[in-house]
């Protein structure tokens, strides 16, 4: 074994200035990965380490398979093995686990060999028939990590101190959290209806602050809501620590505060005084407005850059509508870090290293001017910094769910091609797009018969498996993955515009062109004024947007015969599905759906049974209206908003009378009755013009 006493020394040093600090910092290793799990092994003794590592020769080594495993915890020392792949996420996330005067260990090959190394996360991000030898995510995280303020073990080049310097910033701010709580527990007492935000980066207090509030409402009845229990143990720990009482981790009810996820807490609705609802960005919003709507006294506090997968899109909106809609709201930004002292160099590093702290300017351009559209390649991302920051940044306020693996998917996944707007040199609009399809026959025989899914053609597979034909695999196809737009240029026509110059841009390569994303009626009015069609609609509704998949599409270079039967094949299996698994979909949502069906003839018999049955009750002409709208959909459209609705949720998707009356605002079942004759009466009308 060699003689690392050097690095130990150097390493004692480190940590003596960290504990003072109050600081946490990055320490590189790289060589060989034998050389680096051995140099590791000899520095780090201490049983309070955290170490995700593949292989078994690093001690203690885990590799979770949801970060989730380890998020909540703290060590001394955690060590993060880039052999076993450098996947964002899992090292964001490790970071995070570690405490005040500890230190993150990354291992990892010598920096001027990491462009070119076979990193086994590459998999992850490269579709099948795609591969790709350069990293360019590495290349950015290797010019990076070079020139930060940071402890360098290399295996060649020996001890480099790159000039890390402290400034001691030993007291920390405990006045913002204090306020925190004081404005939780003021909602508590105060006037119903005044729900409260509170907004923060890890290790701000905001989960000790719930804790914390709930020890000084002794009085109250609490409840704690967040999708993983391990979320709260922070607010449950500091509850204990106030009562002086032992906590038990796996214990969901302390004294004042009980914890119920998200999905019991709405089916059972639970009477209280205070609803704590934590990390509410990995909520599905119709939930957090289900939630709203129950609790007069509500607390939503969330992360703005999670880990877990929040994007910003959810502060942005969400707040926006509680604004909106309460105008008593409050929101609180917890900025000052509690865990560790400011300026923490291993915050600061993760943060550069994964574009973490990449922030959306919005243009205050002239939104007449026409914007400049054109593609930029994954090497000019990575060549200027500026532009790669407001492409993240633009593409996490767009949506709900972002993950920090999604920088890795954008620099390195192969069969991507990346579309852009400008206003006055200021971006404006991206659009990613997937290439999908040509695949071999015989690979795409075994996907027709559900025996084989190759990675990243989703899309393909699943136009190949409803209509099973081959052409969907063997063709190519582009599939809009993401389209982010300004906020300040929404409505302003810029997306359709992006959508129409990628489509330009993709329609010599691809056959079809098509996008899957949480079904609304107002999204699925936008992609059908371009031309799309909705083909398929997931059973399930989606864990993080409680909507259901819809997948559209459009032909770009093939017969409309293709995609026509798979329109057909839909409507039918729609009107089918909408008296089972789809009978509580949002009626505009159907409504928007149907216009997308061609009409065909009504048949003579259905039309003159139809008129004669106008004096009937609801129970014998609804049949008829049933065949009615399904051989003529568009007919829906015709009548008001009101009678659509009275529509869809009697005769489509068969709901009771309560829910009913309760949806339609109806005093009672006589009133039912006479709205459902006045609708068919003027769909006569309109039938009959």
């Amino acid at each position: 074994m060699q003689d690392y006493k050097l690095y130990k020394k150097q390493l004692i040093q480190l940590e003596q200035q960290l504990a003072g600090a109050h600081h946490r910092q990055l320490v590189l290793v790289t060589g060989n990965d034998n050389w680096c799990y051995e140099l590791t092994n000899s520095l780090v003794q201490n049983t309070n380490t955290l170490t995700l590592s593949k292989h078994c020769a690093l001690k203690n080594a885990q590799w979770p398979a949801h970060i989730h495993q380890i998020l909540g915890q703290e060590f001394t020392h955690a060590i993060y093995d880039g052999f076993s792949g450098l996947y964002p996420d899992k090292l964001a996330a490790i970071a995070g686990t570690v405490r005040a005067g500890g230190v993150l260990f990354v291992l990892l090959p010598e920096l001027g060999n990491l462009n070119n190394w076979q990193d086994p996360a590459l998999k992850s991000v490269q579709s099948h028939g795609h591969s790709n030898q350069y990293s360019l995510f590495n290349q950015r995280f290797s010019s990076i990590i070079k020139s930060l303020p940071a402890l360098h073990y290399s295996e060649e080049f020996g001890c480099i101190n790159n000039n890390y310097n402290y400034v001691l910033h030993s007291n920390i701010d405990f006045e913002p959290q204090k306020n925190c709580v004081a404005q939780i527990v003021k909602l508590a007492h105060g006037r119903a209806n005044r729900p409260l935000l509170i907004n923060a980066d890890r290790g701000r207090g905001k989960s000790a602050a719930l804790g914390l509030a709930a020890a000084k409402l002794a009085d109250k009845n609490v409840i704690i809501c967040a999708t993983q229990f391990r979320a709260t143990h922070s607010s449950f720990k500091h509850l204990a620590a106030q009562l002086n009482v032992n906590y038990d981790p796996l214990q969901k009810q302390l004294a004042n505060m009980q914890y119920i996820a998200p999905d019991a807490l709405l089916n059972e609705l639970p009477e209280c005084d205070v609803l704590l609802v934590d990390e509410a960005a990995a909520i599905p919003v119709p939930m957090l407005l289900s939630m709203l709507a129950h609790y007069p006294r509500i607390v939503f506090a969330s992360t703005l850059v999670g880990y877990e997968g929040n994007g910003r899109g959810y502060t942005i909106r969400f707040s926006q509508y509680i604004k909106n809609h309460y105008k008593a709201s409050k929101v609180i930004t917890l900025d000052e870090p509690l865990r560790f002292a400011k300026q923490d160099p291993l915050e600061q590093h993760i943060r550069s290293l994964l574009a973490l702290d990449a922030q959306y300017q919005e243009t205050n351009s002239n939104k007449s001017q026409i914007p400049k559209h054109s593609e930029v390649t994954q090497q000019q991302l990575v060549t200027d910094e500026a532009l790669l920051c407001q492409v993240v940044a633009l593409l996490a306020l767009a949506h709900y769910q972002s993950s920090v693996n999604d920088l890795r998917q954008l620099l390195d996944a192969p069969s991507q091609r990346i579309f852009i707007s400008k206003i006055d040199k200021q971006l404006v609009g991206v659009c990613l797009i997937a290439i999908e399809g040509g695949l071999s026959e015989e690979l795409t025989e075994q996907v027709i018969n559900g025996e084989r899914r190759p990675q990243g053609h989703l899309m393909a597979q699943t136009l190949a498996q409803l209509s099973f034909n081959s052409d969907f695999l063997t063709h190519l196809s582009a599939r809009v993955v993401r389209i982010a737009i300004d906020p300040s240029s929404h409505n302003c026509g810029l997306g359709k515009a992006l959508l129409s110059y990628s489509e330009s841009q993709v329609k010599e390569q691809c056959t079809w062109f098509g996008a899957s994303f949480g079904a609304t009626a107002q999204l699925l009015k936008f992609w059908q004024s371009l031309g799309f069609n909705a083909v398929k609609l997931g059973y399930q509704r989606d864990k993080s947007t409680a909507e259901h998949a819809t997948l559209v599409v459009k032909s770009l270079n093939a017969p409309q015969q293709s995609l026509q039967s798979l329109i057909k094949q839909f409507q039918y299996e729609l009107f089918y599905g909408l008296l089972s698994h789809f009978k509580s979909l949002e009626w505009q949502l159907v409504s928007t759906l149907l216009r997308s069906f061609n009409d065909e003839v009504i048949a003579s018999d259905t039309l003159r049974l139809f008129t004669q049955q106008l004096s009937s009750n609801r129970f014998t002409i609804s049949p008829t209206l049933w065949r009615l709208i399904s051989q003529n959909p568009v007919i829906i459209t015709r009548i008001a908003a009101n009678q659509q609705q009275l529509l869809i949720q009697t005769v489509l998707q068969h709901h009771t009378d309560e829910q009913l009356i309760k949806n339609l605002n109806l005093s009672g079942k006589k009133q039912l009755e006479q709205q459902f004759r006045n609708t068919t009466n003027i769909l006569a009308k309109q039938l009959s013009s």
